[in-house]
């Protein structure tokens, strides 16, 4: 006994069946005509020959790779080179003496940092153009150090609190 659901299955399918059939009634082979006798593609008129330059897809360095750290207590320490192109980094630190490290070799790389509590320590070093530093600091004992080698690098640099 078929259901409701297996009926309505077969009808549909039968149903398909007919209106391909019906689509295909006007479909007839084609034989080649004896008036053509070479009916292929010449493709000698598509083959390179000689030294002929082939374009080839530029490779650029090793691009957007990103990361991200989280660090929460005392004593950690957050450190993240790049190299390359379009990289990120983005590290957040919270608590005492912390120390974070960034370093990135290239351009249009973005290195941010956040520091928030006392004696925090962040060091930064770019070498490259384009390249995006962001660095905040909040609390007391807040140190830092930054060296930029390179045009048009925006920094943003921070610090709320005492030294």
């Amino acid at each position: 006994m078929k259901t409701g659901r297996v009926r309505a299955l077969s009808a549909f399918g039968a149903a398909l069946v007919y209106v391909f059939g019906l689509a295909c009634a006007d479909v007839h082979a084609q034989q080649q005509s004896e008036s053509a006798p070479n009916s292929f593609t010449d493709l000698s008129k598509y083959i390179v020959t000689g030294n002929q330059i082939v374009p080839q897809p530029s490779v650029a360095p090793v691009a957007n790779l990103s990361s991200t750290v989280t660090q929460i207590g005392q004593g950690n320490t957050a450190s993240a080179t790049l190299n390359g192109t379009s990289n990120v980094t983005t590290q957040y630190q919270l608590g005492s003496q912390n120390s974070s490290v960034l370093s990135a070799n290239g351009v249009q790389n973005t290195l941010t940092t956040s520091q928030i509590g006392n004696s925090n320590s962040t060091s930064i070093s770019v070498d490259g153009n384009g390249n995006n530093i962001s660095k905040l600091q909040v609390g007391s004992g807040l140190s830092y150090q930054l060296k930029v080698v390179g045009t048009a690098v925006p920094v943003s640099v921070q610090q709320f609190g005492r030294k």
